[in-house]
């Protein structure tokens, strides 16, 4: 049984991608994803813009898809990079939690947090390189256009040398499924973290709410101090995720909307075509992804908010009336700032929860029959 909290499998990707402290050559690391991106960017946008006219409706908007999640995969990276000092707390912080909390839990909590987390962070990004696999697999398949010397490539792209000729198109094709395969990884890994992050904050406070409801003595004011002091520091720590991952979040929901939109829009136009069965494939993993991706991040402002008004009902169901005056008064102060929440927001103006969630897909329907009107 785990007795920490840190999934490895999370702790493997951020030192893949040169996130993790003390991650070697993470300097180097970071020069490749900058020069790969900015390669693969400047291609797949001039790409775009050159044949924004001259392909299909539904070619267009896939293309501009696939070019915006890589956009939004480096917006992430350098997010992290800025705030490097800021993992490198909550990772301390988690790794003095887990010492701390060892000789209190009781109930295991921790053990079956750092199973349950282990087995999430995995799933996820086994789902990403399934969904990378159906992708590659999908766009492969479909028939090349008979009035077009362009072979297909997996990622549209303005290179400047001729790719339809072998072997270059072999090696371009080659290093494109590679790369795509690196790219959803590290797309997948963020969402990987703060799922980490949330599950550790939530067996925080199971501990804290069994102290509270199985030690809580009408005499003991050294252990209402103690109670109080954990709390706060919970609310430190959900605070630097909040830092960490806000702007991140923003980014995921201002890139998922068009990319929502257009995957539906193209798996909707797919269905009532013959042979679209290999665009269908395509466009929903993908859309499958985003969406995941999308609902992990408003699940865990859910789930942190939930979690919080835990510890208000451990409270009352404390004797809490057989309790001196002045550790009733500070209880009540507790009670104050459990029920205003841990919330995650999306860039410091809306908070993450399943209602942004469900609002997101409403918006998205709607932007989705803007594009049939359209076209």
């Amino acid at each position: 049984m785990s007795r920490n909290t840190i999934s490895q499998s999370v702790k493997y990707g951020l030192h893949f991608i040169g996130i993790w402290p003390d991650t070697p050559f993470a300097g180097l690391r970071r020069v490749f994803w900058l020069l790969s991106a900015a390669f693969c960017q400047f291609y797949q946008y001039k790409y775009a813009i050159r044949h924004i006219t001259t392909d299909g409706f539904v070619d267009t908007i896939y293309s501009l898809s696939i070019t915006l999640a890589y956009t939004s995969t480096v917006g992430y990276l350098v997010i992290a990079w800025i705030n490097h000092g800021v993992i490198r707390e909550i990772i301390s912080t988690m790794e003095g939690d887990c010492a701390k909390y060892a000789t209190l839990d009781k109930i295991n909590a921790i053990s079956k947090t750092g199973n349950l987390s282990f087995r999430l962070t995995c799933t996820l990004p086994a789902l990403h390189i399934l969904a990378a696999i159906c992708v590659t697999v999908g766009t492969l398949v479909i028939p090349e256009s008979t009035d077009s010397n362009q072979r297909q490539l997996l990622v549209d792209m303005d290179l400047p040398f001729d790719t339809s000729q072998s072997p270059i198109y072999e090696l371009v094709l080659a290093a494109q499924i590679i790369f795509q395969g690196i790219v959803g990884y590290t797309y997948c890994m963020f969402s990987t973290f703060l799922l980490m992050l949330i599950l550790h904050a939530g067996c925080v406070i199971d501990i804290l709410c069994y102290i509270i409801t199985h030690s809580m003595s009408s005499q003991d004011e050294e252990h209402f101090r103690f109670i109080a002091m954990r709390h706060q520091e919970i609310i430190l720590f959900t605070k630097r995720i909040e830092r960490l991952f806000s702007y991140i979040a923003f980014c995921q929901l201002l890139s998922s909307t068009p990319l929502m939109c257009g995957l539906g829009y193209q798996l909707i136009t797919a269905v009532q075509v013959e042979n679209g069965l290999p665009v269908i494939v395509r466009c929903s993993v993908l859309y499958f992804a985003v969406w995941l991706e999308i609902f992990v991040y408003c699940f865990a402002g859910e789930y942190l908010n939930t979690k919080s008004k835990m510890i208000v009902d451990a409270i009352y169901d404390t004797s809490w009336y057989n309790l001196q005056p002045t550790t009733g008064r500070g209880l009540v102060l507790l009670i104050l700032k459990s029920q205003a929440g841990l919330p995650l927001t999306i860039g410091k103006f809306s908070s993450l929860s399943l209602q942004t969630f469900a609002n997101f897909m409403k918006a998205s329907m709607s932007y989705m029959g803007v594009l049939f009107a359209m076209s």
